[in-house]
């Protein structure tokens, strides 16, 4: 298939080789109509120009923000936030002073097994469930002095 520009063009030449008259208003008007068909040429012509270099630029674009999307929000199961990480807690023992680093899911699970943490340096109890109750059961001893 021809381009717009050639079939213009051969539309031209059937027009010249028809050998019109210049001053019959008809010829006047195929004349102003081929002149309109070659600016609409032209400036279809400028218009997908234009489309492919936004094209080019748009896929870029996309290119870029893609990049940006895996530098921001990476892989959603390796959150570099810590939000999902078991929180840490310090706990001094009471006999040595030492500072024994202890997270959420062991201190929840020595509470629920009823399982002791024990200092690594003395070896003695820091923490147990045993404890809790036994505080409790105190506490409820001052009530029912008062």
């Amino acid at each position: 298939m021809k381009t717009l520009q050639e079939r213009v063009a051969y539309i031209h030449g059937l027009a010249e080789g028809m050998d019109l008259d210049q001053k019959d208003s008809i010829t006047k008007l195929l004349l102003q109509i081929l002149d309109l068909a070659d600016e609409m040429v032209e400036e279809i012509e400028d218009l997908h120009d234009r489309t492919e270099e936004n094209e080019d630029f748009l896929e870029a674009l996309d290119a870029d923000l893609a990049d940006v999307e895996d530098a921001v929000f990476e892989d959603d199961d390796e959150c570099s936030c810590h939000c999902d990480d078991p929180e840490e807690f310090e706990i001094q023992c009471p006999h040595c002073d030492a500072i024994v680093t202890v997270n959420e899911d062991e201190l929840a699970e020595a509470a629920d097994d009823g399982l002791a943490i024990r200092c690594p340096d003395c070896g003695e109890i820091i923490f147990s469930d045993e404890d809790d109750a036994s505080e409790a059961e105190e506490e409820d001893g001052d009530e029912d002095e008062d």
